[in-house]
Formats: C-alpha cells, structure tokens, sequence
C-alpha cells in the first residue's frame, strides 16, 4: 500500500467516532487491509484488467460471498417479529444497497448466458466457507460482513476502478459501481459520512458491549476471508504463456536457472 492510500484509509478511520463502531471495525482488519491493498496493486500489475477470465473469476468470488450476505440478510429480515425490532441488519438495509445484482450483470457480460455455472465451478475453497459461513449467520455477523464486502464499493476506491474496467472489458461490465459513483446518493463524501454514521449509531439502545466485541472480531475474520480469496484464484492471462516462453528462452541463453515460483496472487493469481 503507497504512503497516500495509507493516510487515505488513516483518515477515513478517523472520522469515526473515537470510541465508536467504526474506528473499531477499521482498527480490527488494519493489517489484514493492508495486505489486501497489496495483493488488489500486485493483480492489477500481474494483469488482472488484461484478461476477462481472471477479473470474472475474482469478481465471482465476491459475488457468491455477497449474494449469500444478501440472501441471509433476507431470510433474517423475513422472520422480523416485534420481538426483533433491533435487528441490525433492518438497520443496514435502509440504506439501500444491494450489490449481488451488479455483481450478476457484469459476469453476464464478461462470460456469457452461462455464467453462473461458470462461477460456481471457479469457487475457491475459501469463497465456499465464506458462503458456509454467512448463510448461518447471525445478526451480527452479517453487520461485520456487510463493513467487509460492502464497505469498500461504498467508502473505498471501487469507484475509482470503474474507468479501468471500463476501458477494459467495456461499460456493460461495469454494473457493480453505478450505486457507488459520481453523485449518486450525494456524491462520495455523503456516502461515506451516511455509512461511518450508520456503524457508529447501530448499536444505540441495544446491550452493546458483546455485541460491539463480536462484530469487531467477526469483521477481522471476514477481511482475511476476503484476501483468501484473492490468494486462491487460478486463472491466468492469457498471455503469460509467451512471457514465460519468452523467459526460458533468455535463461537458456545465457545459462541461468531459474526457479520460478507462483504468483503471490491471483486471477494471476489474484472496496
């Protein structure tokens, strides 16, 4: 992560409140959002926008971890009686996001009417305990989960990756940052002030002290869940092939050996 996103996220922290929801959430995945910062830089620079198969598979693993947040979101909100008036996850959805959609449209367009079987047969095992994991969910895991995969469309740079997508693979695969972009919702600032509120206002008139520990803690799990899965990804681009003949060729010239190793990430390997 460079010195200017590291101050970005710093203060982006900072705007909650000292003692609230969200600086502690933030504080909770600090080393695990640094290494995710670095793993999304090194598969853009390994080639992640130069080939659809690789963006669409890390994008399928996401949309599966978002889709199964959505449904259980659902499920629970379906079963709200006024005993469950405090659900947190009521709370969360009045924002109004739901980024599964997107995520759906893009894959269409990156792979075609069968997509979804494509998607499922790429997921990784660390995408499949996330999905596991979430469609047993509790209210407040699925408020940590939500930080974790929504957080970054709505407060991060995902909008800023939509002009690289789109020079890529085209608008039609861009679906995912039309609720994120320009000034939708206000602009960006107004998005992330109503998000850092909503977190740090979430668990008024409720018996927050183990609430507030459990969704900091499952928040950190779901982070390092979020980087396996940018660990586990397989596709490669598809000209890696003639770098790497290109690269035997210029060892056997001059005699090295090389030991070549795997990419730390993935789609190379690769908010």
């Amino acid at each position: 992560m460079s010195t200017n996103e590291t101050e970005q996220t710093r203060r982006v922290r900072d705007q909650g409140r000292p003692d609230g929801l969200f600086r502690a959430c933030m504080d909770s995945i600090s080393t695990s959002h640094t290494v995710g910062q670095a793993l999304r830089h090194a598969a853009l620079a390994a080639g992640l926008l130069s080939d659809s198969k690789c963006y669409a598979e890390l994008l399928g693993q996401f949309y599966l971890a978002t889709s199964a947040l959505e449904t259980r979101v659902d499920e629970l909100l379906s079963g709200a009686t006024s005993d469950d008036a405090e659900l947190l996850v009521a709370k969360i959805s009045e924002l109004g996001y739901s980024f599964s959609k997107g995520y759906a449209l893009d894959l269409q367009a990156l792979l075609g009417s069968d997509w979804e079987g494509t998607v499922r047969s790429w997921a990784t095992e660390p995408t499949k305990e996330y999905v596991r994991r979430l469609g047993r969910a509790n209210d407040d895991e699925c408020a940590a989960a939500a930080f974790i995969l929504h957080g970054p469309l709505i407060i991060g740079g995902g909008a800023a990756l939509k002009p690289r997508v789109e020079k890529s693979f085209g608008p039609d695969a861009t679906n995912v940052f039309e609720q994120v972009i320009g000034m939708a919702r206000g602009g960006r600032s107004a998005r992330r002030k109503e998000f850092i509120e909503l977190y740090d206002t979430l668990l008024l008139d409720t018996d927050t002290n183990e609430r507030f520990r459990k969704i900091v803690e499952a928040s950190g799990q779901f982070m390092d869940l979020n980087n396996q899965m940018m660990l586990a990804v397989r596709q490669r681009p598809w000209w890696t092939k003639y770098v790497a003949a290109a690269a035997v060729a210029v060892v056997s010239a001059v005699g090295w050996r090389f030991v070549v190793g795997q990419s730390p990430v993935s789609p190379p390997k690769t908010e």
